[in-house]
């Protein structure tokens, strides 16, 4: 139970739709923590790098992020199990680089203006981590059911 638990705190920091996918495959999580609990420590690594980046400010914490995401989503693209995965790959890819490539722009603003784009920044950035690492969360799962069954 204690592994079940990490993860769900690492869901609840990651964010709603995060912690709402790990809600709805409680049981096969459960599950999996018994039979592979290789996949479970690999997926609240996953959910704690990001955590990891998401705890730098300024710029610096939104280029971190922004490196972590494009990793789970180069994964997602990799391990994609249907063409509508891979898609939503490709789409966040493309989101990501949009935002990455607006960063250096922050720094020739003004104070103040910095302060208001970098919250704009980060407002993308956390509307995209939600729907990537709920992907990350699903297909892991996914992923660990099928190896759980070859077994």
């Amino acid at each position: 139970m204690g592994r079940f638990r990490l993860l769900l705190r690492w869901a609840i920091v990651a964010g709603p739709t995060v912690l709402r996918m790990v809600r709805t495959y409680a049981p096969v999580i459960k599950k999996l923590i018994d039979s592979n609990p290789e996949a479970v420590s690999k997926l609240t690594g996953k959910l704690k790098d990001y955590q990891g980046a998401k705890e730098k400010k300024g710029v610096a914490g939104a280029s971190a992020r922004l490196e972590v995401l494009r990793e789970q989503v180069t994964y997602l693209y990799g391990s994609a199990n249907t063409p509508e995965v891979a898609e939503k790959a490709m789409a966040w890819k493309g989101q990501l680089a949009k935002i990455e490539s607006s960063i250096p722009l922050i720094e020739v603003l003004s104070a103040k203006e910095q302060k208001k784009k970098l919250k704009e920044i980060n407002e993308r950035i956390d509307d995209l981590s939600n729907e990537i690492l709920a992907a990350v969360v699903e297909d892991d799962i996914q992923d660990a059911e099928v190896i759980d069954e070859d077994q």
